[in-house]
């Protein structure tokens, strides 16, 4: 493949690509997709495994296909769409953090609806990562638990309203569970009006259930598309990073995947430590990351590896790693072929060899 520039210099060093999109929503530029690995019968041959594409998901993170050339209106039948893949130069990556220039890394959002394929805080090197080669400020952030969704599932309060407009879009990821489906709805969410300089109204319900109060929850939001010119690297899978939150205020068992980067969304109080069962990895070196966004009050976020892991000795087991409540807690972990072993700690978090 030839990789000099071949037209004019203001032009991206783009490899791209033609694939079919399944999904039949608008998929905007920048957007990532990966390739349907589940797609038809496993026990057969099927060649739409790598050229049919979809949003990420937990079944998908692990084979990231590139972004959208452009914006691709939505189709019932889905469509052909032109890719950038792992490997280009300069182009654009659709935003759901803001970026500085030549600082710090991006990657795609696992889940969350029609959200999935923006790209936000990463923090692995490889294929489906990006590293900003442009600033840009045109996100609203609420990423530490601190805004509020009242009870009837439209009125959401924020820091500032600054910014925004009615018609841009406000990208739920995760919220306080008062459960019976009384929770914060992750997805993309319309705002419909703007009634103060911190209130805004969604077009349609963000809870499955009327809760009993308002609902603390985690986002961001925008107008139009913002974007900005980046890398994509090349490599080992990264595979997305993905939102949880708590199974509600009693706290519980959260799913999480085995692979790439789990964000928390916390500012929330729970009677109960929130859980994790790490699963094992699948392969030597494959790496791990969580991250809690904001403060969990009373209790806190703990990972169980299935088989009991390493402390960063490598010597001492590690069953729970626990005392994950502040905001930026984190863990990292790399699976040596047998159990996990942390690598690295963030914050207040600690490590336990028994289970508290």
């Amino acid at each position: 493949m030839n990789y000099t520039a071949n037209g004019p210099t203001a032009q991206h060093l783009a490899i791209s690509g033609w694939v079919w999109y399944e999904g039949t929503d608008a998929l905007r530029e920048g957007e990532g997709v990966c390739y349907n690995i589940a797609h038809g019968t496993a026990t057969e041959r099927d060649a739409k495994r790598c050229n049919h594409v979809v949003r990420p998901s937990a079944t998908t993170a692990g084979a990231f296909a590139g972004v959208a050339a452009r914006d691709y209106m939505a189709s019932p039948t889905g469509r052909f769409i032109e890719i950038y893949c792992p490997g280009s130069r300069g182009v654009n990556v659709a935003l759901g953090v803001d970026t500085v220039l030549n600082t710090g890394l991006l990657t795609f959002q696992v889940g969350g609806g029609s959200g999935a394929g923006r790209f936000v805080a990463g923090k692995y090197v490889g294929r489906g990562a990006a590293v900003p080669r442009q600033t840009v400020s045109a996100i609203t952030s609420g990423l530490d638990g601190s805004w509020s969704l009242a009870t009837d599932g439209v009125t959401l309060t924020i820091a500032s309203t600054a910014g925004l407009a009615p018609g841009g879009t406000v990208v739920l990821l995760g919220g306080k569970n008062e459960g019976s489906n009384k929770a914060v709805v992750p997805g993309k969410h319309v705002i419909a009006s703007i009634t103060s300089d911190t209130v805004l109204v969604l077009a349609n319900s963000a809870v499955g259930a009327t809760p009993t109060a308002a609902l603390t929850c985690t986002g961001y939001a925008y107008v139009g598309n913002p974007k900005c010119q980046a890398d994509l690297l090349d490599g080992e899978e990264v595979c997305g990073a993905e939102f949880v939150a708590p199974p509600g205020a009693t706290g519980g068992a959260i799913t999480a995947a085995p692979f790439g980067v789990t964000y928390v969304c916390a500012g929330l109080t729970i009677s109960a430590d929130a859980t994790v069962a790490l699963a094992q990895g699948k392969h030597y070196g494959h790496k791990k990351a969580f991250f809690v966004l904001g403060t969990m009050t009373t209790k806190a976020f703990v990972v169980n590896p299935v088989t009991a892991g390493l402390q960063l000795d490598g010597s001492t087991a590690m069953v729970t790693a626990k005392a994950m409540d502040a905001a930026d807690d984190g863990l990292f972990l790399e699976f040596n072929g047998a159990k996990w072993r942390a690598t690295g700690l963030v914050g207040g978090t600690t490590l336990a060899a028994t289970s508290t």
